[in-house]
C-alpha cells in the first residue's frame, strides 16, 4: 500500500454531514481504484507527500496557506462539483504568479489515483536517485566524445557519488571468479540459438558477469558503466552477457563508459520499475518517422526469445541477439554535462529483416512525432528504448529535477 497524506478543505458554508459525505466518496474512491492509503490529516507534514483535496470553493486563500508549509510542487485534487475545479484553477494560478509550480488533478477517481500513483514514482525515483553510488568502470571509450557529465554537478545538484574503478580490478576479479557451471547451462539452454560462441566463449561472458557482479555488491553500487571493448581486448571476450544480466537484476549497467546513457538507463528504471535496452541510433527515416536501435546486448527480460552470437564489431566472445516483441515504446536519452537536455518519443516497437551489418539485437520504432532533430540536434549516439508508453512521467520528473 502507499501511502499519501490529503488535507481536505471545504468552505464552512456547506453542511458539515455534506462535507463529511463528499469528502467520503471522493476519497474513498480514489483509495479503491487506485490501491493506495490516503491519509486524511488537519496539519500538513512536509516530510510526506501531500495532496489538497479542494472539496468546495471559497477556499482559495485557506488552501495557499496549507500550500505554503509543503514543499513544491503543490498538488491539488478537485472535482467536477460544488466549484471545485474553479478553485484550484484560482489557486494553482497564484502560485504560478509566484514563480512556484503544480498541477491539479481532476477526472474520474481513476484518472485522480493514476497522478497520484505517478507523483509518487516521481519522488520516488528522486529520492533513489540521489545518494547512489555510480560505478564508473575504466573511462569513457575514446570515440564518446559527447557523453560525460560534469562530476561537481553529480556530487552538487545530485548528491551522487561516483565511483571510479580501475579495468584492471575488474579483470582481476574476472580472473578470480569461480565457475558458474548453472549459469553457463541455464544461458545456453534457454536460447533459442546458439551460432557463432562456442561453450568457451559462453563460460567466459559468464565469468565476466561473476567478476563484475562481485564489484557490484563490494562498492554497493546502484549502477555502473564499463569500458567494456577493453575487454575484447585484455580477456579476448565481451561484457554483453554480463551487462544483459545485470540490467535484470535491477542493476542499471551500461556499455562503453557512457555516462548520459548510463543516467538514461538508470531513470528510465526508477521510473518504469523495469529494465531498458541501451542501443546504438542506426538508422533514421524521416518519412515514416522511424528509428532503427541495434546494440550486442539487452536485457532478456525485455526479449520474447533469444539467440547467442558473437560480438558484431570484433567476431569474439558472446553477442546477444534478442528478438523484442512488438508493442509500444518509449525512446528516451538525457544529454548534455549537467543532463539538462531531453529527446524522448512515443512509438511502438516492429520487428524488421535481421542485418548482419548491424549489432545482433535490432528493433526498429515508429514514432509518433517527426524525428528530424535526431539528424540536426543530436544529444549523442546512444539511447534508451523501454516496453510500454512513460513520455509524460519521463518529462515530468526531467522539467521538476533537471531541467532548471
Amino acid at each position: 500500500m502507499r501511502a499519501i497524506d490529503i488535507v481536505v478543505r471545504a468552505s464552512a458554508l456547506h453542511d458539515e454531514k455534506e462535507v463529511e459525505a463528499l469528502t467520503r466518496k471522493w476519497l474513498g474512491g480514489i483509495q479503491e481504484a487506485g490501491g493506495l492509503e490516503l491519509v486524511q490529516v488537519k496539519t500538513p507534514r512536509p516530510d510526506r507527500p501531500t495532496a489538497v483535496l479542494v472539496l468546495t470553493g471559497g477556499v482559495e486563500r485557506e488552501v495557499l496557506k496549507v500550500l505554503a508549509k509543503l514543499p513544491s510542487p503543490s498538488l491539488l485534487i478537485a472535482h467536477s462539483g460544488h466549484n471545485s475545479l474553479p478553485a484550484a484553477l484560482e489557486i494553482l494560478a497564484r502560485i504560478r504568479q509566484e514563480g512556484g509550480e503544480g498541477r491539479i488533478l481532476f477526472g474520474s477517481a481513476e484518472e485522480i489515483a493514476a497522478g497520484l500513483t505517478q507523483e509518487l514514482t516521481l519522488v520516488g525515483a528522486w529520492e533513489s536517485l540521489r545518494f547512489s553510488r555510480i560505478g564508473i568502470i575504466g573511462s569513457p571509450s575514446d570515440w564518446l566524445v559527447a557523453s560525460d557529465v560534469d562530476r561537481a554537478f553529480l556530487k552538487g545538484r545530485l548528491a551522487i557519488e561516483p565511483v571510479d574503478i580501475e579495468i584492471d580490478e575488474l579483470i582481476q576479479r574476472i580472473e578470480a571468479s569461480a565457475e558458474r557451471k548453472a549459469d553457463i547451462k541455464q544461458f545456453e539452454k534457454d536460447a533459442r540459438e546458439v551460432r557463432e560462441a562456442k561453450s568457451g566463449d559462453v563460460r567466459d561472458a559468464v565469468g565476466i558477469y561473476g567478476g563484475l557482479r562481485s564489484l557490484v555488491d563490494d562498492y554497493r553500487l546502484s549502477a555502473c558503466t564499463v569500458r567494456c571493448f577493453d575487454l575484447l581486448e585484455r580477456v579476448h571476450t565481451t561484457g554483453c552477457y554480463a551487462l544483459s544480466r545485470l540490467n535484470d537484476e535491477q542493476i542499471p549497467a551500461g556499455c562503453e563508459g557512457d555516462l548520459q546513457t548510463l543516467f538514461s538507463l538508470y531513470i528510465a528504471y526508477l521510473l518504469a520499475g523495469k529494465a531498458g535496452f541501451m542501443g546504438n541510433i542506426a538508422s533514421v527515416d524521416l518519412a515514416t518517422r522511424t528509428i532503427g536501435i541495434a546494440h550486442c546486448t539487452c536485457p532478456l527480460t525485455m526479449t520474447a526469445s533469444y539467440a547467442i552470437r558473437s560480438h558484431f564489431e570484433s567476431g569474439l566472445g558472446v553477442g546477444i541477439q534478442g528478438a523484442l516483441p512488438e508493442g509500444p515504446c518509449t525512446v528516451f536519452r538525457l544529454g548534455g554535462e549537467r543532463l539538462d537536455q531531453l529527446f524522448i518519443r512515443e512509438g511502438r516497437m516492429l520487428s524488421g529483416v535481421l542485418r548482419e551489418d548491424l549489432c545482433r539485437t535490432q528493433v526498429e520504432v515508429v514514432t509518433d512525432e517527426p524525428v528530424d532533430v535526431l539528424l540536426t540536434e543530436p544529444l549523442g549516439n546512444h539511447h534508451v528504448l523501454l516496453a510500454g508508453h512513460h513520455r509524460d512521467t519521463v518529462e515530468r520528473f526531467f522539467s521538476r529535477y533537471l531541467s532548471t
